[in-house]
C-alpha cells in the first residue's frame, strides 16, 4: 500500500521514479533490478547488515513517523536528500582513493569494466603526470564495443593527447596485454582494433589482475597476495594472484580462474543457489581460497564479497582446513574498481616504460 501511495505521488508530481513492495526474504534475488532499496521500520535492525551487503546500492530506512503516517511527499524529500548526500559522498571517495603512478610523466587513459547480472558498469579516469583529470561512471544495461569508442572519442576530445589506453576487463586475457577479451559475447581483438582506430598504444589486462596489482600499492608491506573477488549474485568468482611481487598470469592467462574446479567441490548446492544467502556465499569463498592458500600461503588476501563483509567469518571457516599460524591477514574491499584502476595504470605506466627501454636497446 505504501508503494503504490509513492507510486501515485511520483506521477504527480512528474518525478521518474517507481517503486515496488518486495519481500524481505527476496530481497537478494531482487535488488539487482533497483537502485534504491527502502526498509520498512519494523525491520530496521537489518539495515547495517544490508548496506554491507549491497555496497552498490543505496540502502535507507524510512523514517518510522514517514511510514506511521503514509506520508508519500515526506518521504520522497526523505529520498532525494539521501541520494544528493550519498553521490557527493561517493565523489569525494572517488577523489580521495588513489595510490597510482606518484611519479609518472604520461597522460593515461584507464577504463574499468565491470560487470551484473542487471547492468554494466565502465569507470574511466585520466591520468596527467600522476595527476586525476577527468574521471566518469557510466551504466549501461549491456556493454558492446560502442561504448568503449564513445568513451575514448569524448576523453579526446577534451584532452586530445593520451599517451596510452588501459582496459581491465574480465575474462581470460591471453598474454597479459595482447589479445582477447569477451564484450558482447563474442571475442574480440579490443586490442589491435583500437590501436588501428587511434594510433594510441593499448593495454588490455584481466580486472582481478589489475586489482592485485592496486592492492599491492596501497599495502607495499605483502609480496604474497590473492584478490578473491565474489561479484553479487554470482556463483563464482575470480582471483588476481600476486607472488614475491608479481602477478601470476599463468598459461594463456588462465591463472586466478576459479570456475575451473569451484563446480567440481563437493558444494552443499549448486554454486548459482549458495550464490543468493549469505551462508552459501561464506562457503562458495571458502571453497575458492582453500586451493589457492595451500598452494601459495599469501601473506594477504583482499576480499571482495559483498555477501560476506565479515572477513572473520571467512577466517572462521578457514580454520577447519588449514592451521591458525598459516591464515592469511584479511581485508575487506568495498569498492574494488579503485584497485582495479589504480592496477591498470600502474601496469599501463610500466608497459610504457618497458618500451621505452627496448627502443634504447636496439
Amino acid at each position: 500500500m505504501f508503494a503504490d501511495n509513492l507510486n501515485s505521488v511520483v506521477e504527480m508530481l512528474g518525478e521518474d521514479y517507481h517503486f515496488d513492495a518486495v519481500a524481505y526474504s527476496n530481497i537478494y534475488e531482487q535488488v539487482e533490478n533497483y537502485d534504491l532499496v527502502l526498509i520498512a521500520p519494523q525491520i530496521g535492525y537489518m539495515l547495517k547488515r544490508l548496506q554491507e551487503s549491497l555496497p552498490d546500492k543505496l540502502v535507507l530506512q524510512i523514517p518510522t513517523a514517514t511510514f506511521a503516517s503514509y506520508d508519500a511527499i515526506g518521504a520522497i524529500k526523505f529520498i532525494q536528500s539521501e541520494i544528493e548526500n550519498y553521490n557527493k559522498e561517493k565523489k569525494e571517495e572517488q577523489v580521495k582513493k588513489c595510490h597510482c603512478c606518484k611519479k609518472s610523466n604520461k597522460r593515461i587513459l584507464s577504463i574499468v569494466l565491470s560487470t551484473n547480472r542487471a547492468q554494466t558498469r565502465i569507470y574511466y579516469r585520466v591520468y596527467d603526470k600522476s595527476t586525476i583529470i577527468d574521471q566518469q561512471t557510466i551504466i549501461k544495461e549491456s556493454l558492446d564495443m560502442n561504448d568503449l569508442y564513445d568513451i575514448i572519442d569524448t576523453v579526446l576530445l577534451k584532452h586530445h593527447i593520451i599517451d596510452v589506453i588501459g582496459i581491465a576487463t574480465p575474462g581470460i586475457i591471453k598474454d597479459n596485454q595482447h589479445l582477447r577479451s569477451s564484450i558482447d559475447g563474442s571475442d574480440q581483438d579490443i586490442k589491435n582494433e583500437f590501436e588501428k582506430k587511434y594510433h594510441i598504444d593499448v593495454f588490455i589486462y584481466n580486472n582481478a589482475n589489475a586489482a592485485v596489482v592496486g592492492f599491492s600499492l596501497e599495502h607495499e608491506e605483502y609480496k604474497n597476495i590473492i584478490f578473491h573477488s565474489q561479484p553479487f549474485g554470482f556463483g563464482v568468482g575470480g582471483q588476481g594472484i600476486l607472488v614475491n611481487g608479481q602477478v601470476i598470469t599463468g598459461k594463456e592467462g588462465i591463472s586466478g580462474e576459479v570456475r575451473f574446479f569451484l563446480r567440481r567441490m563437493q558444494l552443499s548446492d549448486d554454486c548459482q543457489q549458495l550464490a543468493w544467502s549469505q551462508a552459501g556465499v561464506k562457503e562458495l569463498v571458502i571453497k575458492s581460497l582453500l586451493p589457492s592458500i595451500s598452494l601459495i600461503g599469501p601473506d594477504a588476501i583482499a576480499l571482495y564479497s559483498p555477501m560476506t563483509p565479515d572477513t572473520l567469518e571467512i577466517e572462521k571457516g578457514l580454520l577447519s582446513f588449514v592451521p591458525k599460524e598459516f591464515i592469511p591477514t584479511f581485508y575487506s574491499i568495498k569498492e574494488p574498481w579503485y584497485y582495479m584502476l589504480d592496477g591498470i595504470t600502474k601496469l599501463c605506466d610500466e608497459h610504457l616504460n618497458e618500451k621505452v627501454k627496448i627502443k634504447g636497446e636496439s
